[in-house]
């Protein structure tokens, strides 16, 4: 993966922002969603010489260029002229709906810029390869009704890690949040004995082949247990999720819960 912010990064985020924007946008538009969701750093952000902006909305203007591959590939098409609509094409939205379950699960927790980026380039190197492959999401653990139409071995994996991940982070029998330390055993007693939801701090995928228990055994360094008001309010904000260290602090500094 490179230090830098590559064109070919852009294009899986860049459909997702354009299909969430109703399939159009302009590309000053697309440059601040793409900013928001990857916080690109450091010599990405250097100031062009020559322009008033920085590389990365240079990379951006570069990935919606007509004569590039986003375009000339057939993922988006584009009105002629400066800052002209960009439209996601049937062939950019048949890719993009082969990748939304991973899209919707990096997109939708508090993952670092260089995550993010080590996914995206792990998606297309898995394309290359014709590799497929597999997420955890605790989301569709927590969401009412979402087994119903949840793609089953999905739910599977995703059960095998939590209930792998409370065993794992039970302390003398309970299990706290990692953020307030909220128990739900002692607060509802036998009904809440063993119950936690799973954040995820960095990413967890498989290979298709690969062993789910080995899988799982190296996730539980990247995930930690909190409580429903903790999870919600790390993902109250689905294009901004808050880091679990920013939301320990809040709590410790609110005063009103002591931790």
């Amino acid at each position: 993966m490179s230090d830098r912010i590559l064109e070919n990064d852009l294009q899986l985020p860049a459909l997702y922002l354009i299909n969430l924007n109703n399939g159009k946008i302009t590309t000053s538009e697309l440059s601040v969603m793409l900013r928001s969701i990857l916080n690109p750093t450091d010599e990405d952000l250097k100031l062009n010489p020559s322009r008033d902006d920085d590389k990365f909305s240079q990379i951006v203007r570069n990935l919606t260029a007509k004569e590039r591959p986003f375009v000339k590939n057939g993922f988006i098409d584009r009105e002629e002229g400066r800052n002209k609509p960009l439209f996601i094409t049937k062939k950019g939205k048949e890719y993009l709906f082969e990748k939304i379950d991973i899209l919707n699960y990096l997109f939708s927790n508090d993952f670092g810029w260089s995550d993010l980026m080590a996914s995206i380039d792990k998606i297309n190197k898995a394309d290359e390869n014709r590799r497929e492959i597999e997420i955890f999401d605790e989301n569709i653990m927590i969401q009412e009704g979402f087994r119903k139409t949840v793609e089953s071995k999905l739910y599977k994996r995703s059960s095998k890690l939590r209930e792998i991940a409370i065993e794992h982070f039970k302390y003398n029998g309970d299990i706290l949040c990692k953020a307030c330390k909220f128990s739900f055993n002692k607060f509802y007693g036998e009904i809440g004995e063993g119950y936690i939801e799973i954040h995820h701090i960095k990413p967890v995928f498989k290979y298709e082949n690969d062993e789910l228990d080995k899988t799982i055994e190296a996730a539980l360094s990247n995930v930690v247990p909190v409580c429903s008001n903790c999870h919600r309010m790390i993902h109250r904000d689905s294009r901004n999720p808050l880091k679990i260290d920013f939301l320990i602090d809040r709590i410790k500094s609110n005063g009103i819960f002591k931790r």
